[in-house]
């Protein structure tokens, strides 16, 4: 079964692999950039983070790499969001 990447850069392009990680680093013929493309349903999860932000977490207060971090995690590891904690 081929998943599905998407770059983290321009957002619009996605390519197919038939092997599952949670992201690849690779150049992106949309935008050029060398980037990476996080696993689209890691990018889903966060997506849904983003519409709806977990409200046991400051979620606003986190930069990307933390938020895509716990979608990663949350999505491929099975962790709870409730696992994470936000320190200032």
């Amino acid at each position: 079964m081929d998943r599905t990447y998407r770059c983290l850069t321009c957002l619009e392009h996605t390519l197919s692999r038939e092997f599952d990680t949670s992201h690849l680093s690779v150049r992106c013929p949309v935008c050029s950039s060398f980037e990476r493309f996080v696993n689209e349903a890691v990018f889903e999860q966060f997506r849904a983070f983003e519409e709806s932000p977990p409200e046991s977490l400051e979620w606003s207060t986190l930069d990307r790499g933390e938020r895509l971090m716990i979608s990663e995690a949350v999505t491929r590891r099975g962790r709870s969001v409730e696992d994470f904690s936000v320190e200032h």
